[in-house]
This record gives structure tokens, sequence and C-alpha cells, in this order.
């Protein structure tokens, strides 16, 4: 009988151990002082844009933003905006493919845009009609003279991706040097700056808090939301033979081509496992994957595959447990031991996450009302998950070989 199989070299995957980790730190050292740079240069816009969205209840806001940039800070923005009873047209990731008959623009709205580059097609078309037809238009971007920065009604908030980059990758052995490609950092400071803000915003609007107050709390919540990442990720990464685990089997699904199966849901979903299945699409003959129960991109489950479930309360149980039924391996990744960490075959523990509720189905939970508290309790979880697995795909990719430049191939080239 002839037996063929893929090995997993026990010496690189070591390596890719040491990058996953590398990676997911420096990801935060990065953020940090990209925020301290935001809140330190920029303050007056930010205190300007604080008081400007408090302001606006009777206006309509929308966003304009594509790709991990979608994912990480227009979504997470809107999620916020939304719980705070703004009238907010929520961006869709089928928004450019589907009309969205609820999201017309007209003079007055409010257009919020990220765009890292400041080039984004899409973006930059959404935000020049909108300026043509009287919006007002809030660019988030890392390049001042883009496009969509001279398109902007509003001074411009630069959100800096690279602050002391060298000096900070200068701590790292050269085997071991973090891999954060494609606007990886830009996006991770997105999030923590979209969290921090609403937090800011919330204090306002809620709290009636004043606008410096606000100021002041944003800035502490971002801070504190990378300070808890770096505990969390030290808990994950103390149980290495887990992740040596988790990479090994990814590879073996990449190199025989079998799905990939992502379970997760709502906030968890933007922040953390939807860039990460991004990622993995990226690679040159990418790894085949498929989100369950969501129509366009769902694949059958079947024995040998895996399903990467990632819910810090637990609540995509139901979900995972038929998949294991069916044969799937499931790789956990949750905050404590609950009924998901029980059926999880690969267990990965980020703590975060302190939920007491019992209903293991989000559906039911959204339903019933669930919303996550502000930063930084309510999204420290996902926050830490996201650095994490933006370490895990590091660690895959150095496995495999795959550099940036490679990563382009498979990076969507008509927007």
């Amino acid at each position: 009988m002839l037996r063929v199989h893929v090995p997993i070299r026990e010496n690189d995957i070591e390596r890719s151990l040491h990058i996953c980790k590398s990676t997911s730190f420096y990801l935060i050292d990065q953020a940090e002082e990209n925020i301290n740079f935001l809140f330190t240069e920029e303050e007056d816009v930010l205190v300007r844009f604080l008081e400007f969205l408090s302001n606006i209840k009777d206006k309509r806001v929308h966003f304009a933003a594509r790709g991990r940039s979608l994912l990480l800070g227009a979504r997470t923005f809107a999620d916020r905006l939304t719980q705070l009873n703004f009238d907010t047209a929520y961006p869709t990731l089928e928004q450019y493919v589907v009309y969205d008959p609820s999201a017309i623009l007209e003079k007055g709205d409010i257009i919020i845009c990220f765009s890292t580059s400041g080039r984004t097609t899409k973006v930059v078309k959404k935000a020049k009609f909108g300026r043509e037809i009287g919006c007002e238009i809030i660019v988030i971007t890392g390049s001042l003279n883009s496009p969509l920065a001279k398109l902007a009604s509003f001074p411009v908030i630069f959100l800096k991706h690279d602050c002391n980059r060298e000096k900070l990758l200068s701590k790292f052995d050269r085997d071991a040097m973090p891999f954060t490609p494609l606007g990886t950092t830009s996006e991770y400071t997105q999030l923590i700056f979209s969290e921090s803000m609403s937090r800011g915003l919330m204090e306002v609007v809620v709290n009636n808090e004043s606008i410096d107050n606000a100021f002041r709390k944003a800035k502490e919540t971002a801070y504190e939301l990378l300070n808890r990442a770096r505990k969390n990720l030290s808990v994950a990464y103390s149980r290495e033979e887990e992740i040596v685990a988790l990479l090994a089997n990814f590879l073996l699904k990449y190199y025989s081509q079998q799905t990939v199966h992502f379970c997760a849901r709502g906030k968890t979903f933007n922040m953390a496992v939807g860039p990460f299945k991004m990622r993995l699409d990226q690679i040159p003959h990418a790894f085949v994957t498929s989100i369950i129960d969501f129509e366009p991109l769902n694949r059958p489950v079947r024995k040998g595959q895996i399903t990467f479930t990632v819910s810090g309360s637990g609540a995509a149980y139901g979900i995972a447990k038929i998949a294991k039924d069916m044969g799937s391996m499931i790789v956990g990744i949750t905050s404590f031991e609950n009924a998901l960490w029980e059926i999880s075959d690969v267990k990965i523990i980020v703590p975060g996450r302190k939920d007491t509720d019992k209903i293991y189905d989000w559906d039911i939970r959204q339903w019933k009302g669930w919303r996550s508290p502000f930063a930084p309790e309510g999204t420290e979880f996902e926050v830490s998950v996201a650095a994490f697995l933006d370490g895990v795909f590091a660690g895959l990719a150095s496995y495999i070989g795959i550099k940036e430049e490679d990563m382009k191939l498979g990076h969507a080239n008509i927007e």
C-alpha cells in the first residue's frame, strides 16, 4: 500500500512558534507606539472629532472602507455608534455587490473613511461622491498626501502605523523576526483607535462627561486594551504544545488542500477571525477556507477537516458541536473552561471574557438584546485574539516560506 504523508519538521515548527510569539507581541508594541503618537500629536483633532460626533444625533453616519479596514476599523466603530443609538448605515461585506436601499447618501450625511494608503479606489470614489453632494467627509488614514485625504472636509486623522518601527524590531532575533505584511500594523491600530474613541464618545453621550474627560478616558482605554492583550497573550503562549498542534494541523490542511472551516460571530468575527481568514486566502495556492453557516462562503463539513472556532464565552458551542459530530477536528479558542473548551481537540485559552450567561446559542443571545460592554472590558478578548491570530498567520507563512511580495499576488487587484 502506498502511503502519502506530509511531514511537519520539528525544527521548522519550533521556529514558526517563535515567529508567532514575536509577531503578536511586536504588533501590540507597535500599536502602542502608534497610539502614543496619535493621542499626543493629534490631540486637538481627536478632541474635535469627539465633540463633532457628540452633536450629530440628527444626522446619518455612513462608512467607506474595504478589506481588513472594513472589519477592524469601520465595523468596529459602526457597532458602537449603533449601540449608542446613532443613525448608522452599517457597513456590510456585501455592500459593493448587493445594493442596500437603506444606505442612500444624502446631503448633510457623514461619511467616515478608513484607508491606510488613502488610495483605495472604492473608498475614494464614495468620498468624492459624498463631497460633491454636500456630505461631511471624515478621513482616517496613514497618508496625508493621498487622494482620500484631499477630499476630507474635517481635519484628517493621521493614523501613523510605523512609529519607531526600526527600534521595536531591533529587539528580536534574526530567526524570529515579526511578519506583519500588507497593512497589518495599521489595521490593528485602527481597531484600538475605534474601540477607544467609541469609549470616549460613550462617556459624553451616556454619562454626560466633558469632552476633555472623554478624551482622557479614550486614551486610558487604548493603553489598557493593549496592556491587557499583553497579559492575555502570555497566558495563551504558555501552553506551547497547543500552539504547535494548531500550527501543525493548519499546515497539514494547507498541503493536502483540505478545508478549514471558521466559526465565529459578531465582534469576534469582525476583529479577529475574519481578518485572519483574509490573510490565509492571500497566500499563493491558498488554504481552502469556509465560514460555517454563511451561505456565500460556506462549504460542507466532512471528516478530516478543521473547524476553527473562536468564542470567548463559548457561545459558538452549538455550531462547533455539530461540526464535531460530523467528524471535524475542533480548534477552540475561548476564555475559560466552558462547553466549547470541553469539546475542542486543540484547546487555547485567551483570557478576557468573563461571561456568566449560560446561553450557548449566539443567535438567541442577540435576539435577547445582548451587547458587549464598551472597551476595555467588552473587547479585551477580541483585541487579544486579533494579535494572537496575526501571530499564528506569521508562523504559518514562515513555515511555508511566504514573503510579502508573494502575498501581493493573492491580494485583490480590482477594487
